[in-house]
């Protein structure tokens, strides 16, 4: 007597089960793969952006710092340049002072004893006004002679010369007009070691590093005072 065994079952629970088996093992995968993610978000990814949070944080923080430094430094350095510019028009004036009792001196000496004397003395906008007496054309021309040589004036001009009679003595009135030339102060140019004040183009360049315009400023006045 033949036993027929059905095999189909066996087969369909091999399957089944092979295929439980292989959900099985992709879920353990997937978990795994999950953990290990989870695992480098937690330990690795979180520390590493908490230290570029922190980071920026600090560069956040140190930019403000900075921006609050830059303000003030151009405050001080805006002060300065304005107090540096008063100072300079006031040495100036003093300079200016100075030059013109040199030039009043020096044309005073220019005079021949006796034989011509001065009545008056002018400076303003950079012109000389000269006004005074000789016994001939002849001083009159040897004193002009003298004026063209002087090193701070330049196109001298005879604008009058008359003759007068005072007591009954003969005399020549004459009037010279010359354009003045002094020398740019100099607190711009060399500065003032006694306080530490820097020569005018060094001085352009530490301000240009804070403050490019006001240092553009300053050069055009300098420039301005050398014309």
């Amino acid at each position: 007597m033949m036993i027929k065994i059905n095999l189909l079952p066996l087969e369909s629970f091999k399957q089944t089960a092979t295929g439980q088996l292989s959900v099985t093992i992709f879920v353990f995968v997937l978990l795994a793969a999950g953990l290990g993610l989870y695992l480098f978000k937690s330990f690795v990814m979180d520390a590493e952006i908490n230290k570029l949070t922190d980071e920026k944080t600090k560069l956040t923080q140190d930019l403000a710092q900075l921006k609050t430094t830059s303000t003030k430094a151009l405050e001080q350095t805006t002060e300065f340049v304005n107090q540096f510019k008063q100072v300079a028009v006031i040495s100036e004036l003093e300079e200016r002072r100075r030059d013109q009792t040199r030039l009043f001196d020096s044309v005073a000496h220019e005079m021949i004893n006796q034989a011509s004397w001065l009545t008056s003395l002018n400076h303003a906008n950079k012109v000389l006004t000269i006004k005074g007496m000789a016994i001939d054309l002849q001083v009159v021309a040897d004193f002009h002679m003298r004026l063209e040589q002087n090193p701070h004036l330049s196109n001298v001009k005879l604008v009058r010369s008359e003759e007068t009679s005072i007591n009954g003595v003969t005399l020549f009135t004459f009037d010279f007009i010359a354009d003045t030339h002094f020398d740019s102060p100099t607190l711009l140019k060399d500065g003032l070691a006694s306080i530490e004040l820097p020569p005018r183009e060094k001085l352009v360049q530490m301000v240009t590093v804070a403050a490019p315009n006001l240092a553009e400023t300053l050069q055009n006045e300098a420039e301005q005072k050398t014309l």
